[in-house]
Protein backbone atom coordinates (compact mmCIF):
# COMPACT_ATOMS: atom_id res chain seq x y z
CA UNK A 1 0.00 0.00 0.00
CA UNK A 2 1.13 3.31 -0.85
CA UNK A 3 2.19 5.89 1.40
CA UNK A 4 -0.24 8.68 0.63
CA UNK A 5 -3.39 5.55 0.53
CA UNK A 6 -2.33 4.40 3.65
CA UNK A 7 -2.51 7.77 5.44
CA UNK A 8 -6.12 8.61 3.80
CA UNK A 9 -7.48 5.02 5.44
CA UNK A 10 -5.51 5.98 9.10
CA UNK A 11 -7.49 9.47 8.76
CA UNK A 12 -10.35 8.08 7.94
CA UNK A 13 -10.29 5.39 10.34
CA UNK A 14 -9.31 8.16 13.72
CA UNK A 15 -12.25 10.05 12.46
CA UNK A 16 -14.93 7.55 12.75
CA UNK A 17 -13.27 6.86 16.69
CA UNK A 18 -13.81 10.24 17.58
CA UNK A 19 -17.07 10.52 15.73
CA UNK A 20 -18.20 7.01 18.25
CA UNK A 21 -16.35 8.32 20.70
CA UNK A 22 -18.44 12.27 20.69
CA UNK A 23 -21.59 9.91 20.45
CA UNK A 24 -20.85 8.03 23.60
CA UNK A 25 -19.44 10.75 25.59
CA UNK A 26 -22.63 13.10 24.57
CA UNK A 27 -25.57 10.26 24.26
CA UNK A 28 -26.57 10.88 28.22
CA UNK A 29 -27.27 14.43 27.52
CA UNK A 30 -30.14 15.74 26.19
CA UNK A 31 -30.46 19.66 24.59
CA UNK A 32 -32.37 21.08 22.14
CA UNK A 33 -32.36 23.94 19.93
CA UNK A 34 -35.30 26.19 19.12
CA UNK A 35 -34.32 27.81 15.51
CA UNK A 36 -38.40 29.55 15.36
CA UNK A 37 -38.54 33.14 15.48
CA UNK A 38 -40.74 33.24 18.88
CA UNK A 39 -39.55 30.02 20.64
CA UNK A 40 -42.84 28.64 20.83
CA UNK A 41 -40.53 24.92 21.11
CA UNK A 42 -38.48 25.94 24.23
CA UNK A 43 -40.22 25.32 26.89
CA UNK A 44 -41.40 28.81 29.11
CA UNK A 45 -39.83 29.59 32.69
CA UNK A 46 -43.04 28.89 34.29
CA UNK A 47 -43.37 25.30 32.97
CA UNK A 48 -39.57 25.01 34.40
CA UNK A 49 -40.66 26.56 37.50
CA UNK A 50 -43.57 24.71 38.25
CA UNK A 51 -41.18 21.34 37.37
CA UNK A 52 -38.74 22.75 39.98
CA UNK A 53 -41.53 23.00 42.12
CA UNK A 54 -42.31 19.18 42.51
CA UNK A 55 -42.20 18.10 46.56
CA UNK A 56 -42.96 13.75 45.07
CA UNK A 57 -42.31 12.12 41.86
CA UNK A 58 -44.69 12.41 39.04
CA UNK A 59 -45.30 9.10 37.23
CA UNK A 60 -46.25 10.02 33.70
CA UNK A 61 -47.60 7.31 31.73
CA UNK A 62 -48.05 7.51 27.93
CA UNK A 63 -50.00 4.62 25.92
CA UNK A 64 -49.73 5.78 22.64
CA UNK A 65 -49.10 2.45 20.09
CA UNK A 66 -46.21 3.20 17.80
CA UNK A 67 -47.19 1.15 14.63
CA UNK A 68 -49.28 4.26 13.68
CA UNK A 69 -48.53 6.50 10.25
CA UNK A 70 -47.59 9.62 9.50
CA UNK A 71 -48.06 12.41 11.46
CA UNK A 72 -49.00 10.35 14.66
CA UNK A 73 -45.82 8.63 14.55
CA UNK A 74 -44.17 12.12 14.11
CA UNK A 75 -46.33 13.36 17.13
CA UNK A 76 -44.92 10.20 18.95
CA UNK A 77 -41.67 10.82 18.79
CA UNK A 78 -41.77 14.40 19.55
CA UNK A 79 -44.01 13.85 22.21
CA UNK A 80 -41.05 11.60 23.85
CA UNK A 81 -38.34 14.32 23.46
CA UNK A 82 -40.86 16.98 25.35
CA UNK A 83 -41.08 14.47 27.81
CA UNK A 84 -37.43 14.05 28.10
CA UNK A 85 -37.34 17.77 28.45
CA UNK A 86 -39.70 17.85 30.95
CA UNK A 87 -37.85 15.14 33.04
CA UNK A 88 -34.58 16.97 33.02
CA UNK A 89 -35.95 19.90 34.55
CA UNK A 90 -37.32 18.08 37.14
CA UNK A 91 -34.37 16.99 38.42
CA UNK A 92 -35.47 13.81 38.10
CA UNK A 93 -39.07 14.12 40.01
CA UNK A 94 -40.93 13.31 36.66
CA UNK A 95 -40.59 9.70 35.05
CA UNK A 96 -42.67 8.16 32.28
CA UNK A 97 -43.00 5.43 30.53
CA UNK A 98 -44.22 4.49 27.03
CA UNK A 99 -46.60 1.60 26.79
CA UNK A 100 -47.86 0.36 23.38
CA UNK A 101 -51.16 -1.28 23.78
CA UNK A 102 -51.27 -4.20 21.62
CA UNK A 103 -52.70 -7.67 23.31
CA UNK A 104 -56.07 -8.01 25.25
CA UNK A 105 -54.27 -7.39 28.50
CA UNK A 106 -52.61 -4.12 27.54
CA UNK A 107 -55.57 -2.62 25.63
CA UNK A 108 -57.86 -3.22 28.99
CA UNK A 109 -55.25 -1.88 31.09
CA UNK A 110 -55.45 1.67 28.73
CA UNK A 111 -58.84 1.87 28.70
CA UNK A 112 -59.06 1.14 32.53
CA UNK A 113 -56.95 3.96 33.30
CA UNK A 114 -59.30 6.09 30.86
CA UNK A 115 -57.64 6.37 27.85
CA UNK A 116 -60.12 5.88 25.23
CA UNK A 117 -59.52 4.17 21.66
CA UNK A 118 -59.42 6.42 18.94
CA UNK A 119 -60.21 6.07 15.30
CA UNK A 120 -57.15 6.82 12.83
CA UNK A 121 -57.11 6.31 9.47
CA UNK A 122 -54.54 4.71 7.76
CA UNK A 123 -53.11 3.37 3.89
CA UNK A 124 -52.70 -0.17 4.03
CA UNK A 125 -51.51 -1.73 0.70
CA UNK A 126 -52.68 1.09 -1.46
CA UNK A 127 -56.02 1.29 0.45
CA UNK A 128 -57.44 3.03 3.11
CA UNK A 129 -58.20 1.76 6.67
CA UNK A 130 -59.77 2.61 9.99
CA UNK A 131 -57.38 1.40 12.42
CA UNK A 132 -58.23 1.84 16.23
CA UNK A 133 -55.66 3.40 18.03
CA UNK A 134 -53.94 4.76 22.20
CA UNK A 135 -52.81 8.52 22.06
CA UNK A 136 -53.27 9.03 25.49
CA UNK A 137 -51.75 9.99 28.98
CA UNK A 138 -51.92 9.11 32.39
CA UNK A 139 -50.54 11.56 35.82
CA UNK A 140 -50.33 10.43 39.20
CA UNK A 141 -48.68 12.29 41.91
CA UNK A 142 -49.66 12.11 45.62
CA UNK A 143 -52.23 9.70 45.12
CA UNK A 144 -54.34 12.14 42.60
CA UNK A 145 -54.59 11.40 39.20
CA UNK A 146 -54.92 13.84 35.81
CA UNK A 147 -56.04 12.00 32.17
CA UNK A 148 -55.08 13.56 28.68
CA UNK A 149 -57.47 11.53 27.41
CA UNK A 150 -56.31 12.07 23.08
CA UNK A 151 -52.96 13.84 22.28
CA UNK A 152 -53.96 15.26 18.95
CA UNK A 153 -51.20 17.91 17.97
CA UNK A 154 -48.45 19.28 20.10
CA UNK A 155 -49.29 22.88 19.89
CA UNK A 156 -50.88 23.03 22.65
CA UNK A 157 -49.22 20.13 24.63
CA UNK A 158 -47.44 22.26 26.53
CA UNK A 159 -49.63 23.81 28.36
CA UNK A 160 -51.88 20.66 28.52
CA UNK A 161 -48.97 19.13 30.85
CA UNK A 162 -48.58 22.21 32.77
CA UNK A 163 -52.33 23.06 34.02
CA UNK A 164 -52.29 19.17 34.77
CA UNK A 165 -49.25 19.23 36.61
CA UNK A 166 -50.33 22.64 38.28
CA UNK A 167 -53.92 20.68 39.39
CA UNK A 168 -51.64 17.89 40.79
CA UNK A 169 -49.94 20.07 42.83
CA UNK A 170 -52.67 22.22 44.27
CA UNK A 171 -55.99 20.56 43.81
CA UNK A 172 -57.93 23.27 45.22
CA UNK A 173 -59.67 25.61 42.76
CA UNK A 174 -60.17 28.93 43.00
CA UNK A 175 -64.21 29.86 42.51
CA UNK A 176 -65.22 32.41 39.45
CA UNK A 177 -68.49 33.86 39.80
CA UNK A 178 -70.17 34.88 36.16
CA UNK A 179 -73.43 36.65 36.62
CA UNK A 180 -76.39 35.01 34.87
CA UNK A 181 -80.09 36.58 34.49
CA UNK A 182 -79.58 39.76 32.83
CA UNK A 183 -79.98 38.54 29.23
CA UNK A 184 -76.44 37.34 29.15
CA UNK A 185 -75.18 34.50 26.69
CA UNK A 186 -76.73 31.15 28.26
CA UNK A 187 -73.65 28.19 29.11
CA UNK A 188 -74.42 26.60 26.13
CA UNK A 189 -73.61 29.15 23.72
CA UNK A 190 -70.44 29.82 25.45
CA UNK A 191 -70.17 25.81 26.04
CA UNK A 192 -66.21 25.92 24.85
CA UNK A 193 -65.54 28.41 27.48
CA UNK A 194 -66.98 27.32 30.32
CA UNK A 195 -65.40 23.99 29.60
CA UNK A 196 -62.09 25.10 29.51
CA UNK A 197 -62.57 27.67 32.53
CA UNK A 198 -64.16 24.71 34.79
CA UNK A 199 -61.07 22.49 33.96
CA UNK A 200 -59.22 25.05 36.40
CA UNK A 201 -61.99 27.15 38.38
CA UNK A 202 -64.85 26.29 39.99
CA UNK A 203 -67.81 28.19 38.61
CA UNK A 204 -70.52 29.93 40.26
CA UNK A 205 -73.43 31.12 38.32
CA UNK A 206 -74.74 34.38 39.96
CA UNK A 207 -77.75 37.03 39.15
CA UNK A 208 -76.64 39.31 41.71
CA UNK A 209 -79.97 39.03 43.63
CA UNK A 210 -77.94 38.11 46.76
CA UNK A 211 -74.93 39.34 48.25
CA UNK A 212 -71.71 37.39 45.85
CA UNK A 213 -69.97 34.86 48.43
CA UNK A 214 -67.11 36.17 49.93
CA UNK A 215 -64.89 32.82 48.16
CA UNK A 216 -65.44 34.11 44.55
CA UNK A 217 -62.13 35.09 43.88
CA UNK A 218 -63.20 37.00 40.57
CA UNK A 219 -66.58 37.90 39.11
CA UNK A 220 -67.14 37.84 35.03
CA UNK A 221 -70.20 39.63 33.11
CA UNK A 222 -70.67 38.87 29.77
CA UNK A 223 -72.79 40.72 27.76
CA UNK A 224 -75.94 41.73 29.83
CA UNK A 225 -79.15 42.93 27.59
CA UNK A 226 -81.22 43.89 30.24
CA UNK A 227 -81.32 46.58 32.98
CA UNK A 228 -80.21 45.33 36.47
CA UNK A 229 -82.08 46.09 39.27
CA UNK A 230 -80.94 48.64 41.70
CA UNK A 231 -80.51 45.48 44.36
CA UNK A 232 -78.26 43.72 41.67
CA UNK A 233 -76.40 46.76 41.34
CA UNK A 234 -76.10 47.13 45.45
CA UNK A 235 -74.64 43.21 45.68
CA UNK A 236 -72.52 44.24 42.54
CA UNK A 237 -70.99 47.11 44.23
CA UNK A 238 -70.99 45.43 47.60
CA UNK A 239 -68.40 42.31 46.26
CA UNK A 240 -66.20 45.56 44.53
CA UNK A 241 -65.54 46.75 47.73
CA UNK A 242 -65.05 43.50 49.43
CA UNK A 243 -62.90 41.69 46.45
CA UNK A 244 -62.28 44.35 44.08
CA UNK A 245 -61.19 41.75 41.07
CA UNK A 246 -64.15 41.73 37.62
CA UNK A 247 -63.98 41.76 33.90
CA UNK A 248 -67.03 43.25 32.49
CA UNK A 249 -66.79 42.02 28.70
CA UNK A 250 -70.00 43.70 27.51
CA UNK A 251 -71.17 46.00 24.37
CA UNK A 252 -73.61 49.40 24.72
CA UNK A 253 -75.29 47.94 21.94
CA UNK A 254 -77.97 44.86 21.15
CA UNK A 255 -76.40 43.20 18.61
CA UNK A 256 -76.21 40.23 16.72
CA UNK A 257 -75.48 38.09 13.64
CA UNK A 258 -79.18 37.61 12.74
CA UNK A 259 -80.49 40.40 12.75
CA UNK A 260 -79.07 43.20 10.45
CA UNK A 261 -80.50 46.40 12.76
CA UNK A 262 -79.52 47.38 16.70
CA UNK A 263 -80.49 49.23 19.42
CA UNK A 264 -78.69 50.81 22.57
CA UNK A 265 -79.01 48.99 25.73
CA UNK A 266 -79.45 50.71 29.36
CA UNK A 267 -78.07 48.58 31.68
CA UNK A 268 -78.06 51.09 34.78
CA UNK A 269 -74.82 50.56 34.97
CA UNK A 270 -73.27 53.67 33.92
CA UNK A 271 -73.07 55.64 37.90
CA UNK A 272 -71.41 52.63 38.80
CA UNK A 273 -68.53 52.18 36.15
CA UNK A 274 -68.08 55.82 36.60
CA UNK A 275 -66.55 55.23 40.16
CA UNK A 276 -64.43 52.49 39.16
CA UNK A 277 -62.68 55.20 36.24
CA UNK A 278 -64.21 53.90 32.88
CA UNK A 279 -67.29 53.89 30.60
CA UNK A 280 -68.87 51.95 27.86
CA UNK A 281 -70.09 54.37 25.39
CA UNK A 282 -73.26 54.15 22.91
CA UNK A 283 -72.07 53.54 19.92
CA UNK A 284 -70.33 50.64 17.70
CA UNK A 285 -67.17 50.94 16.46
CA UNK A 286 -66.46 49.63 12.70
CA UNK A 287 -63.03 48.94 11.08
CA UNK A 288 -61.75 48.27 7.69
CA UNK A 289 -59.57 45.19 9.05
CA UNK A 290 -62.40 43.15 9.75
CA UNK A 291 -64.05 39.59 9.07
CA UNK A 292 -66.17 38.35 6.86
CA UNK A 293 -69.38 36.94 6.87
CA UNK A 294 -71.39 34.30 4.31
CA UNK A 295 -74.31 36.18 2.28
CA UNK A 296 -76.73 35.02 -0.11
CA UNK A 297 -76.39 38.13 -3.43
CA UNK A 298 -78.32 38.44 -6.37
CA UNK A 299 -75.97 38.51 -9.36
CA UNK A 300 -77.10 37.90 -12.90
CA UNK A 301 -80.19 36.83 -11.96
CA UNK A 302 -78.27 33.90 -9.52
CA UNK A 303 -78.31 33.46 -5.73
CA UNK A 304 -75.06 32.33 -4.99
CA UNK A 305 -72.89 32.55 -1.56
CA UNK A 306 -70.50 35.34 -1.18
CA UNK A 307 -68.08 36.44 1.75
CA UNK A 308 -68.42 39.74 2.49
CA UNK A 309 -65.90 41.92 5.01
CA UNK A 310 -68.41 43.87 7.64
CA UNK A 311 -67.15 46.37 9.29
CA UNK A 312 -68.51 45.80 12.52
CA UNK A 313 -66.38 42.67 13.39
CA UNK A 314 -62.91 44.05 13.66
CA UNK A 315 -60.06 41.95 13.83
CA UNK A 316 -57.83 43.40 16.60
CA UNK A 317 -54.35 43.26 16.40
CA UNK A 318 -53.58 46.47 18.33
CA UNK A 319 -52.55 44.40 21.33
CA UNK A 320 -50.78 45.51 23.78
CA UNK A 321 -47.48 43.22 23.69
CA UNK A 322 -45.89 44.29 27.20
CA UNK A 323 -49.46 43.29 29.24
CA UNK A 324 -49.59 39.98 30.46
CA UNK A 325 -53.20 39.15 29.05
CA UNK A 326 -51.89 40.04 25.81
CA UNK A 327 -48.04 39.59 25.23
CA UNK A 328 -48.27 36.89 22.92
CA UNK A 329 -51.64 36.87 20.93
CA UNK A 330 -51.71 38.28 17.45
CA UNK A 331 -55.11 39.65 16.95
CA UNK A 332 -58.59 38.74 18.50
CA UNK A 333 -62.19 39.04 16.94
CA UNK A 334 -64.39 41.80 18.19
CA UNK A 335 -68.28 41.23 16.97
CA UNK A 336 -69.99 44.38 17.33
CA UNK A 337 -67.79 46.21 19.60
CA UNK A 338 -68.18 49.72 21.97
CA UNK A 339 -66.01 52.41 22.47
CA UNK A 340 -64.28 51.95 26.26
CA UNK A 341 -63.89 55.82 27.41
CA UNK A 342 -61.29 55.68 30.92
CA UNK A 343 -61.06 59.18 30.81
CA UNK A 344 -62.37 59.34 34.73
CA UNK A 345 -59.67 56.98 35.66
CA UNK A 346 -57.31 59.85 35.71
CA UNK A 347 -59.55 61.85 38.39
CA UNK A 348 -59.47 59.15 40.17
CA UNK A 349 -55.87 57.84 40.08
CA UNK A 350 -56.39 54.82 38.61
CA UNK A 351 -54.00 53.22 37.06
CA UNK A 352 -54.61 52.59 33.41
CA UNK A 353 -53.13 50.02 30.50
CA UNK A 354 -54.84 50.34 27.42
CA UNK A 355 -54.50 46.80 25.70
CA UNK A 356 -57.04 46.38 22.85
CA UNK A 357 -57.32 49.56 20.47
CA UNK A 358 -58.61 49.60 16.38
CA UNK A 359 -56.74 49.53 13.55
CA UNK A 360 -55.55 53.26 11.79
CA UNK A 361 -58.85 52.94 9.64
CA UNK A 362 -61.75 52.87 11.87
CA UNK A 363 -64.66 55.30 13.03
CA UNK A 364 -67.77 55.11 15.16
CA UNK A 365 -71.41 54.85 14.52
CA UNK A 366 -73.62 56.21 16.88
CA UNK A 367 -76.93 55.00 16.25
CA UNK A 368 -78.82 57.56 16.39
CA UNK A 369 -82.53 55.57 17.05
CA UNK A 370 -80.96 53.00 14.96
CA UNK A 371 -77.82 51.40 13.92
CA UNK A 372 -77.92 49.59 10.26
CA UNK A 373 -75.59 46.45 10.40
CA UNK A 374 -76.04 45.39 6.99
CA UNK A 375 -72.56 44.34 5.54
CA UNK A 376 -73.67 44.59 1.83
CA UNK A 377 -74.14 48.65 2.71
CA UNK A 378 -72.28 51.56 1.29
CA UNK A 379 -69.37 52.47 3.31
CA UNK A 380 -67.63 55.07 2.49
CA UNK A 381 -63.72 56.34 3.04
CA UNK A 382 -64.74 59.01 5.45
CA UNK A 383 -66.41 56.69 7.79
CA UNK A 384 -62.75 55.12 8.78
CA UNK A 385 -60.98 58.41 9.31
CA UNK A 386 -60.69 57.65 13.03
CA UNK A 387 -57.58 55.24 14.54
CA UNK A 388 -56.55 53.51 17.89
CA UNK A 389 -59.98 53.69 19.21
CA UNK A 390 -60.08 52.29 22.72
CA UNK A 391 -61.84 48.44 22.84
CA UNK A 392 -60.22 47.47 26.04
CA UNK A 393 -58.10 48.14 29.13
CA UNK A 394 -57.13 47.10 32.27
CA UNK A 395 -57.69 48.80 35.45
CA UNK A 396 -56.02 48.99 38.73
CA UNK A 397 -56.08 51.05 42.22
CA UNK A 398 -58.60 52.10 44.76
CA UNK A 399 -61.96 52.33 43.68
CA UNK A 400 -64.83 54.08 45.39
CA UNK A 401 -69.03 53.07 46.02
CA UNK A 402 -71.21 54.74 44.15
CA UNK A 403 -73.93 54.02 46.21
CA UNK A 404 -74.84 57.21 49.08
CA UNK A 405 -78.20 56.63 49.23
CA UNK A 406 -78.32 52.65 50.55
CA UNK A 407 -81.17 52.91 52.75
CA UNK A 408 -83.22 50.05 50.73
CA UNK A 409 -80.23 47.89 51.44
CA UNK A 410 -77.73 48.99 54.51
CA UNK A 411 -76.26 51.52 55.74
CA UNK A 412 -72.78 52.36 54.75
CA UNK A 413 -70.19 54.93 54.13
CA UNK A 414 -70.59 56.61 51.28
CA UNK A 415 -66.99 57.57 50.53
CA UNK A 416 -66.05 53.59 51.21
CA UNK A 417 -62.84 52.75 48.96
CA UNK A 418 -60.85 49.38 48.55
CA UNK A 419 -57.56 48.63 49.75
CA UNK A 420 -56.28 49.77 46.37
CA UNK A 421 -54.85 45.95 44.89
CA UNK A 422 -58.42 46.06 42.94
CA UNK A 423 -58.17 44.96 39.32
CA UNK A 424 -61.24 45.56 36.84
CA UNK A 425 -60.90 45.02 32.99
CA UNK A 426 -63.46 46.17 30.72
CA UNK A 427 -63.69 45.09 26.79
CA UNK A 428 -66.23 47.27 24.50
CA UNK A 429 -67.51 43.33 23.25
CA UNK A 430 -68.63 39.92 25.09
CA UNK A 431 -69.81 38.30 22.03
CA UNK A 432 -66.26 37.18 21.14
CA UNK A 433 -66.71 34.62 23.91
CA UNK A 434 -69.76 32.47 22.36
CA UNK A 435 -68.55 29.37 20.73
CA UNK A 436 -69.57 30.63 17.09
CA UNK A 437 -66.43 33.09 17.39
CA UNK A 438 -64.19 31.05 18.91
CA UNK A 439 -63.00 29.71 15.41
CA UNK A 440 -59.93 32.31 16.29
CA UNK A 441 -57.93 30.70 19.31
CA UNK A 442 -56.70 33.47 20.22
CA UNK A 443 -60.48 34.70 21.48
CA UNK A 444 -60.66 31.74 23.91
CA UNK A 445 -56.85 32.54 24.78
CA UNK A 446 -57.99 35.88 25.61
CA UNK A 447 -60.96 35.19 27.63
CA UNK A 448 -58.66 32.59 30.09
CA UNK A 449 -55.83 35.19 30.03
CA UNK A 450 -58.25 37.61 31.57
CA UNK A 451 -59.44 35.15 34.20
CA UNK A 452 -56.11 34.32 35.17
CA UNK A 453 -54.77 37.93 35.70
CA UNK A 454 -57.92 38.67 37.57
CA UNK A 455 -56.93 35.85 39.63
CA UNK A 456 -53.08 36.29 40.27
CA UNK A 457 -52.86 32.87 38.34
CA UNK A 458 -50.64 34.25 35.43
CA UNK A 459 -47.93 31.60 35.28
CA UNK A 460 -49.11 29.75 32.80
CA UNK A 461 -50.93 32.50 30.50
CA UNK A 462 -47.44 32.61 28.51
CA UNK A 463 -47.78 28.66 27.79
CA UNK A 464 -51.11 29.15 26.94
CA UNK A 465 -50.77 32.25 24.83
CA UNK A 466 -47.86 30.31 22.37
CA UNK A 467 -48.67 30.10 19.02
CA UNK A 468 -47.64 27.77 16.47
CA UNK A 469 -49.58 29.67 13.77
CA UNK A 470 -47.53 32.12 11.40
CA UNK A 471 -48.79 35.58 12.47
CA UNK A 472 -51.19 37.73 10.35
CA UNK A 473 -50.00 39.64 7.86
CA UNK A 474 -49.57 43.37 8.36
CA UNK A 475 -52.13 45.39 6.19
CA UNK A 476 -51.33 47.56 3.29
CA UNK A 477 -52.58 50.60 0.99
CA UNK A 478 -54.61 49.95 -2.09
CA UNK A 479 -51.69 51.16 -4.06
CA UNK A 480 -49.09 48.84 -2.86
CA UNK A 481 -51.63 45.87 -2.86
CA UNK A 482 -52.48 46.93 -6.86
CA UNK A 483 -48.42 47.07 -7.46
CA UNK A 484 -47.69 43.77 -6.16
CA UNK A 485 -50.21 42.45 -8.37
CA UNK A 486 -48.87 43.98 -11.47
CA UNK A 487 -45.37 43.02 -10.12
CA UNK A 488 -46.94 39.18 -9.99
CA UNK A 489 -48.35 39.23 -13.35
CA UNK A 490 -45.42 40.68 -15.29
CA UNK A 491 -42.28 39.99 -13.64
CA UNK A 492 -42.18 36.26 -14.00
CA UNK A 493 -42.29 36.49 -18.20
CA UNK A 494 -39.48 39.08 -17.63
CA UNK A 495 -37.49 37.04 -16.18
CA UNK A 496 -37.86 34.28 -18.15
CA UNK A 497 -37.26 36.52 -21.21
CA UNK A 498 -34.37 37.82 -19.75
CA UNK A 499 -32.63 34.20 -18.92
CA UNK A 500 -33.53 33.11 -22.65
CA UNK A 501 -32.09 36.26 -23.81
CA UNK A 502 -29.09 35.16 -22.12
CA UNK A 503 -28.79 31.90 -22.88
CA UNK A 504 -29.75 32.32 -26.83
CA UNK A 505 -26.30 35.34 -26.84
CA UNK A 506 -24.32 32.46 -24.40
CA UNK A 507 -25.20 29.66 -26.75
CA UNK A 508 -24.43 32.04 -29.96
CA UNK A 509 -21.01 32.65 -28.23
CA UNK A 510 -20.38 29.30 -27.78
CA UNK A 511 -21.14 28.45 -31.40
CA UNK A 512 -18.74 31.56 -32.76
CA UNK A 513 -15.90 30.11 -31.10
CA UNK A 514 -16.43 26.74 -32.11
CA UNK A 515 -16.65 27.56 -35.32
CA UNK A 516 -13.51 30.00 -35.15
CA UNK A 517 -11.42 26.43 -33.67
CA UNK A 518 -12.31 24.75 -36.48
CA UNK A 519 -11.53 27.14 -39.63
CA UNK A 520 -8.19 27.48 -36.95
CA UNK A 521 -7.41 23.95 -36.92
CA UNK A 522 -8.68 23.87 -40.84
CA UNK A 523 -6.22 26.35 -41.30
CA UNK A 524 -3.38 24.54 -39.89
CA UNK A 525 -3.91 21.17 -41.40
CA UNK A 526 -3.82 23.14 -44.91
CA UNK A 527 -0.21 24.55 -43.77
CA UNK A 528 0.91 20.91 -43.07
CA UNK A 529 0.05 19.55 -46.24
CA UNK A 530 1.71 22.29 -47.90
Amino acid sequence: MKKSTRDVVLQAVLYFIVVVLVNVVVSGWFFRIDLTRDKVNTLSPATEKLLKSLKDHLIVTVYFNSDLPSPYNANRLALIDMLQEFRSLSDGKLEYKIENPTTDKEVSQATSAGIPQVQVQVINNDKLEVKRAFMGIVMEYQARRQLIPVVENLSNFEYEMASRIERLIQPNKKTIAIVVGNGEPSFQDIQKAEQALSGRYNIYPTNLSMPVPDSISALVMIQPTSALADSQVYNLDQYMMNRGRAAFLMSMVNATMQSQFATNLSLNLSRLFGSYGFGIKKNLVRDAVCASVSMMQQEGGLTIQTEVPNPYIPIVGGLDKSFVVTQDLHQIILPFPSEVDTASASKLRLRVIPFAVSSERSGVDGGVGAYDLNPAAHFTREMFEEHHLLLGAAISGKIYSSISDTNRFARIDPERKTEGNERIVVMGDGNFVRDMFLSNPENLSMFLNTVDYLTDNIGLISIRSKSFLPPPLKPVTEGTRETTKDMIVVLPPLIVLAFGLFYWRRTGRRRKAYRESLNREGEAGNEQVN
